[in-house]
């Protein structure tokens, strides 16, 4: 099963500090080359690897995608401008491109999204139907003890 990465779950796979660890690094471990990740999420996680760990993380973090440990979606013009119109149906929500990126992706593909962003992911829709979310709140909540 191909599944779409946002970048909670990425982060929290690579800190072992992150209450969602150990889930995060099981999820993305099991999925490896079925788990797809839109440049964009690659650049914020990156970004947040930097700045909350280390550049040694985020290093890491890169060199398993470059090395095809996990897939890179790049956005063609036209899942862009969908992750646009997804950002400006929703202004109200504060998405951006990180979040609609993953949106458009999915919604192209009918694939399941690895998210720990539900409020913004319960409070969206795709063209049709729901998100199809690969962990629910339930079991997000179960493996944190929140």
């Amino acid at each position: 099963m191909r599944v779409v990465a946002d970048t909670g779950p990425l982060v929290a796979a690579a800190n072992e500090l992150d209450d969602a660890h150990a889930l995060a690094a099981m999820v993305v471990d099991e999925l490896g080359r079925d788990l797809i990740i839109p440049f964009p999420v690659i650049a914020e996680v990156d970004y947040l690897l930097r700045t909350r760990l280390d550049s040694r993380a985020a290093r890491q973090f890169l060199r398993t995608v470059a090395d095809g440990g996990h897939r890179v979606a790049y956005l063609s013009p036209e899942l862009f401008r969908r992750a646009v119109e997804i950002d400006v149906k929703y202004a109200d929500l504060g998405l951006g491109i990180t979040d609609t990126s993953v949106m458009a992706y999915a919604e192209s593909r009918r694939v399941a999204i690895l998210t720990f962003d539900f409020g913004h992911f319960r409070a969206t829709r795709p063209r049709r139907g729901y998100w199809k979310l690969l962990i629910d709140e339930a079991r997000y909540r179960t493996s944190t003890g929140t």
